[in-house]
């Protein structure tokens, strides 16, 4: 008994995600130029010409009707950027620039300039050009506010072949598209044959899952630990349970849709008397089975499993609470002060669904 408490001590002080990553510090200059971590929700690609793109990175659609006229926020870019034409001047070099334009109106601009560590050439009827092969990156940067309350970022980013090319955008298509995406979003979108999903309504505008979400759920691997009671005919039950938990996204094909797999072992403690009438604590194990289906997290949006299912074996048996080869079945749970609580009713059964009994658990998770 001390071995297993001891045991689960150990376990629980483990509990949580398996993983091992590296956190970049984030500098004054990320802080500016970049997005804030986990805010975006949602990502649209929409196909301009010649192989260029624009990307739309948003917290809520609904910030699309603030943002305000993306043509002129252009054209205006561009004329921030005449001072600094001659820093661009080198063709063959890919730029990335970042243009931010924060709450007080005040405008910040950065560049990188990189070159491939190759030469590449074109040669053409005896001709012999140097070839530039990246595209160059434009990120507008800004922010909303939403119901007049919380600060919302959103990103418009342009990947253009050369970086003067955005001019020819800014006569009326970017609006166009905004507003065709602003007003058609919820309505159907098709799968192509490219894999991305794309606005049924206008094929040019795609995302990688039907209206521009984003999933936070890859596939992880948990250690659960979790401590229950629960009644059992006119028995008051304690238990705990310890096991690991396997959260899917990368087999199946939608991964708005959490997908959790659990294996669990289930002390559940009797207590009575021995044939000498000292008191004495029985303990029947369950080796439980769990699926679990339910929206995947979001920023700002707690995954919940909205469909539970358990099967359970009695694996070890004592005293006569029990009898051999009892199997249990339980069947949705409610969740409770803030997910960590859950309650969860319970079949007991033997000898395919014979003495069946009700019970109801009352699980605390670590």
């Amino acid at each position: 008994m001390k071995k297993m408490i001891c045991l689960s001590m150990l376990i629980c002080s483990i509990t949580g995600v398996v993983c091992a990553q590296e956190k970049k510090a984030v500098t004054n200059e990320d802080k500016t130029f970049e997005l804030p971590a986990d805010k975006i929700t949602r990502r649209f690609w929409i196909e301009l010409d010649k192989g260029n793109k624009m990307q739309v990175e948003l917290v809520s659609i609904n910030d699309l009707e603030q943002v305000g006229n993306l043509d002129s926020l252009v054209r205006t870019f561009l004329q921030d950027l005449l001072p600094l034409k001659d820093s661009l001047s080198d063709e063959l070099s890919y730029k990335r620039i970042d243009y931010v334009v924060d709450a007080a109106k005040a405008k910040k601009i950065r560049i990188y300039k990189g070159r491939s560590n190759s030469n590449s050439y074109l040669i053409q009827q005896g001709e012999v050009a140097a070839l530039k092969l990246e595209q160059d990156t434009i990120h507008f940067l800004g922010s909303v506010k939403s119901d007049g309350k919380s600060v919302h970022p959103y990103r418009f980013s342009f990947f253009v072949n050369n970086w003067n090319e955005l001019a020819a955008y800014a006569d009326g298509r970017l609006n166009d598209k905004l507003h065709s995406l602003e007003t058609k979003y919820d309505r159907d979108w098709t799968r192509g044959e490219d894999g991305r999903m794309h606005l049924t309504k206008d094929y040019l505008i795609s995302a990688k899952q039907s209206r521009g979400y984003l999933s936070r759920q890859g596939d992880e691997l948990h250690l659960n630990a979790a401590v229950g009671i629960q009644n059992y005919k006119n028995y008051f039950v304690p238990s705990f349970s310890i096991g690991t938990a396997v959260i899917a996204s990368s087999i199946f094909r939608n991964k708005l849709i959490r997908h959790e797999f659990g294996l669990y072992w289930e002390p559940n403690f009797f207590f009575g008397k021995d044939s000498d009438g000292k008191a004495r604590v029985y303990r029947n194990d369950f080796l439980t089975l769990f699926y679990g289906r339910g929206a995947a997290e979001q920023p700002g949006k707690k995954a919940e499993l909205s469909f539970t299912f358990s099967l359970s074996y009695l694996i070890h048996r004592e005293g006569d609470y029990m009898a051999p080869h009892t199997f249990r079945i339980g069947a949705g749970r409610m969740s409770l002060f803030e997910g960590r609580t859950k309650l969860e009713p319970l079949f007991y059964f033997n000898d395919f669904f014979k003495k069946v009994t009700p019970g109801i658990r009352l699980i605390q998770y670590f």
